[in-house]
């Protein structure tokens, strides 16, 4: 009886301290949506978006693709973590790899053994050295209109990622579209008015 008892204890203070953990990120992440909207600013946008999202779900590296209209290749536009800087600026080709799946089919994914993963593109890791272990892409769309892509690799603490995490990032992804499209019709408009 004590150690059904002790056990029932353990499980409770285990679902609670996940409960605490869900609060303080949904909190931050209304804290953070409401930061993203306020900025016109199409790069620092970018930038606090992936940089918040991984905070948000304590991962070891995320990036922003944005979709090339004129090519249509996936563009690394923002990339955090280890080697993030290395990416900025890279293309993978519409269609190729996770990322191009996702942004494709409006259907988020989720990979947690991704070194036996054909889906994922191994050259962006060898390029790097960075090491993908667990990958969590979710789409960004506008009206419709396929964006993006925001991934996150890797939990620090090194559990996979679960569907909570999925909707915590769709949850995200969802404001931070519409902050995108913001600043690009405010760009395009300042831009209008200065010729």
């Amino acid at each position: 009886t004590i150690a059904d008892q002790a056990a029932s204890a353990l499980v409770k203070a285990r679902l609670f301290q996940q409960s605490e953990q869900r609060a303080r990120q949904l909190a931050t992440l209304n804290d953070v949506s409401l930061t993203i909207a306020s900025t016109l600013e199409l790069d620092p946008l970018l930038q606090k978006i992936v940089q918040s999202a991984v905070t948000i779900l304590n991962c070891e590296a995320g990036s922003l693709f944005l979709v090339d209209t004129d090519t249509g290749e996936n563009v690394f536009r923002v990339a955090v973590g280890p080697v993030g800087q290395n990416l900025v600026g890279m293309r993978i080709p519409a269609g190729r790899g996770v990322v191009g799946e996702v942004i494709d089919s409006g259907v988020p994914i989720i990979i947690n053994d991704a070194q036996n993963d054909s889906r994922i593109y191994k050259a962006t890791d060898n390029a790097t050295g960075f090491l993908t272990r667990a990958v969590m892409t979710v789409p960004m769309r506008f009206q419709g209109k396929a964006v993006g892509a925001l991934q996150l690799l890797n939990k620090r603490d090194g559990s996979p990622f679960d569907e909570e995490d999925q909707n915590l990032l769709i949850a995200f992804a969802t404001p931070s579209v519409i902050a995108i499209e913001n600043a690009r019709l405010f760009t395009q408009t300042d831009q209008a008015l200065a010729s």
